[in-house]
């Protein structure tokens, strides 16, 4: 205790500042690096990092400088990605967890996911067979033009019919993509979720919780 009196004592004489007898004292190393203390706050001591001690010679607490605009979008951002991986990581365990009480075995997952694609597949059956009766519809009525005598004008009901099948079958094959689109996305999902099973199961992965 001797000790921290002296301390706080030398360190009071060094200090260009002087204060009143109380219960706290403030210090700061100000702009040129001197020790600078005062209660209250000394000016030297705004916007600085500084120490709150007793009389003692004891710090109580540390107060950090306040930090810059520039710093505190720093801190934010930082804050935000550290929430994120956080979640990210719950939202894993979260997953994980689903996965090995939906199913008993990696064999499960794959019946489900040739189950699935049976369903896709059938659907894209149906529409790549109305697809085929399109093109076909579109040949004959290129047959019909074909026919029509050379300078006379394409009747007006033919053309109609061949903007129908146009159009229809324009839309028809937008359909067939977006619908191969959603049957590779069902593999992808069953093959990770299959393939994340067997990591699991293995106890190559950290337990869940």
């Amino acid at each position: 205790m001797r000790a921290r009196t002296l301390a706080l004592l030398a360190a009071l004489l060094w200090a260009p500042t002087t204060f009143a007898a109380g219960e706290r004292v403030f210090c700061c190393d100000d702009a040129a690096g001197r020790k600078v203390c005062g209660d209250p706050l000394p000016v030297a001591c705004y916007n600085r990092a500084y120490r709150e001690m007793s009389r003692q010679g004891i710090t109580t607490r540390d107060i950090e400088a306040p930090m810059t605009a520039e710093e505190r979008i720093r801190k934010l951002a930082d804050e935000k990605a550290k929430r994120d991986a956080e979640e990210r990581v719950a939202e894993r365990r979260r997953r994980d967890k689903a996965l090995v009480e939906s199913y008993g075995s990696a064999d499960e997952i794959e019946a489900r996911k040739t189950s699935t694609l049976a369903t896709a597949n059938q659907e894209l059956s149906v529409l790549r067979k109305r697809e085929q009766e399109l093109v076909d519809e579109r040949k004959g009525f290129d047959a019909r033009v074909a026919a029509v005598k050379k300078g006379k004008p394409i009747p007006a009901n033919l053309k109609d019919d061949i903007a129908a099948n146009e159009s229809e079958l324009k839309t028809l094959r937008g359909v067939i993509a977006q619908k191969k689109r959603e049957a590779d996305t069902i593999r992808k999902r069953y093959d990770d979720d299959k393939a994340r099973f067997i990591e699991l199961t293995s106890g190559a992965a950290v337990r869940l919780q």
